[in-house]
């Protein structure tokens, strides 16, 4: 894995883990946690919680979550001490799009995301959206972030890591600070990372 302090750094990930914890187990173990450790999250693991909330299971580019008349318009994007890199499911790859600890960014006052070694931001781009339209388009997109945050936290679970899904956060400054792309909105996060 190569990681640069530069923007445009790319992370290359390894094969995520398997996970085999039976869906019955990980259903009823599934919670929100605010308290974290700090140890990172090692690179099989994240490639892992990556690919269970948006990354391909087929060849063709789908999604292993549902995604409105397959527009793939919510994005994720890791934010952690060393800045945020947006996730390319394809190439199982981390770009740089903003540097420095973020962390605080992806909260509006809740203090425990700064303890936690990331969180994972799920992202509507707009420019990708444009069937979705009008109130049930809006619903639309709510849902397929929505979808994301629970494959999120189930994969988490099945991976022994603490996890909690936020809305609290202030989309305009989350996205200046994270350098997304005019027209890319910041909707809700998922922080990790070990339990305390």
């Amino acid at each position: 894995m190569s990681q640069q302090s530069q923007c445009g750094a790319v992370r290359v990930l390894p094969s995520p883990i398997e996970m085999r914890m039976p869906l019955e187990q990980t259903l009823g173990r599934r919670r929100s946690a605010r308290e974290f450790s700090p140890d990172p999250i090692d690179a099989p693991i994240l490639s892992a919680l990556l690919w269970a909330c948006a990354g391909n299971n087929l060849p063709d580019g789908h999604r292993t979550v549902p995604s409105a008349r397959d527009c793939r318009e919510i994005l994720a994007w890791v934010v952690d001490k060393d800045g945020a890199w947006r996730y390319d499911p394809a190439a199982n790859t981390l770009t740089q799009t903003a540097a420095g600890d973020l962390r605080g960014a992806t909260t509006s006052g809740q203090d425990f995301v700064l303890q936690a070694p990331l969180s994972i931001v799920f992202v509507h781009d707009a420019g990708l959206s444009g069937i979705l339209s009008g109130e049930t388009g809006k619903l639309c997109v709510a849902v397929d972030a929505g979808c994301m945050v629970m494959a999120a936290q189930l994969a988490c679970t099945a991976m022994g890591l603490a996890s909690v899904p936020r809305a609290s956060l202030d989309p305009a400054a989350l996205a200046r600070a994270m350098g997304l792309p005019q027209g890319c909105t910041p909707l809700m996060a998922v922080t990790a990372g070990f339990p305390a």
